[in-house]
């Protein structure tokens, strides 16, 4: 048996000389700059700590980092989740734990100006201290499992993201387990992403995390690039997964990945946002010690919850929204602006 595995190649956005990728007008996600730094701390093996922390009804949760914002769902009295979990593991063995690790050994390394630092042979650097995303994908509770919206409420165009696979996936498809097989000629493991438009449209691009084809085994080991370019100006994106092993519970193969380092553009009229937008002094904000949406000014705003139904609708510059259930929201007021905030 022949084994390969892929490599980073990444093209259009390496900058000669400086090995790091270029950020002009570019957000990208940095789990180490959470909007609340207690929701993001981890144990002495690299797991999350709220791993199993959710919501009593089983609802789904989110946590945030930047202009980021990551769903998590746990259950069944702390022994099940699904969605995303931050992680600063780099243990890329076959431990079965499904909670830590990543083919690549750890999280991407960022150079002061938040840009991707790469080697001599363009690959992503490593960086052990950096925290990463491992998501699970499953629709047992929520078709959207695993999604990331931003908190601006805006639409924003969609750059890249670097994906690998989590250890246990990748085992279960070269050596298969007590529950899924090796993969075999014709088998593949996909890593769908969908790019949700303002209208609600999709668009997708299916990366193949494993596969067996001419006798031979590929898998991504490293950190991979995805040009997500091609998915235009998003609202929101999630993940979905599907393997050739599956059965009539769905996929055979465990059903986790990694990501890091998401990039979005947020200047420019490519993205829909104008420089004003951007002013601080013109920006909403959630004041989460007093529950409090702050208003650049006082006028109309209305608030709508994850299921876009209408729960508030006041005028003034501070809305107490502590009344409200534990979710994500969203507020938008009588001039244009616009805000997600998580309760």
């Amino acid at each position: 048996m022949k084994y390969i595995y892929s490599l980073l190649i990444t093209a259009s956005l390496l900058v000669a000389g400086n090995n790091a990728i270029a950020a002009d007008g570019v957000s990208t996600l940095d789990l180490t700059k959470p909007l609340n730094p207690e929701t993001l701390t981890f144990g002495e093996d690299g797991a999350w700590d709220k791993l199993y922390v959710g919501n009593e009804d089983n609802s789904q949760d989110f946590f945030e980092a930047q202009i980021f914002i990551m769903s998590h769902m746990a259950s069944f009295g702390g022994t099940y989740w699904e969605g995303f979990a931050p992680c600063t593991s780099t243990v890329m063995s076959d431990n079965s734990s499904f909670t830590v690790g990543c083919m690549a050994g750890g999280g991407i390394a960022i150079d002061e100006n938040n840009n991707v630092v790469t080697d001599e042979n363009n690959n992503a650097t490593i960086d052990a201290s950096m925290p990463y995303l491992v998501g699970y994908y499953t629709n047992f509770y929520n078709e959207r499992s695993c999604q990331i919206l931003f908190n601006d409420g805006l639409a924003h165009e969609l750059v890249g993201v670097y994906v690998t696979n989590f250890p246990t996936s990748f085992y279960n498809c070269l050596y298969g387990n007590g529950f899924a097989r090796a993969f075999v000629n014709g088998d593949e493991f996909t890593l769908t992403i969908h790019g949700v438009a303002t209208d609600g449209s999709e668009k997708t691009i299916d990366v193949a995390m494993a596969k067996y084809e001419n006798d031979t085994f590929q898998a991504i080991r490293g950190w991979k690039y995805i040009d997500l370019s091609s998915l235009g100006a998003v609202e929101s994106l999630y993940f979905t997964m599907s393997s050739t092993d599956s059965g009539s519970f769905g996929s055979n193969t465990s059903t986790y990945f990694c990501l890091d380092k998401l990039m979005v553009k947020t200047e420019g009229e490519t993205s829909g946002i104008s420089e004003a937008s951007l002013d601080e002094a013109n920006k909403i904000t959630y004041d989460r010690a007093t529950a409090e949406v702050v208003l650049p000014q006082s006028e109309f705003a209305v608030i709508y919850n994850a299921a876009g139904q209408k729960v508030m609708a006041t005028e003034g510059q501070r809305i107490a929204v502590g009344n409200l259930d534990k979710g994500i929201y969203l507020v938008r007021t009588a001039t244009g602006g616009s805000l997600r905030f998580i309760r």
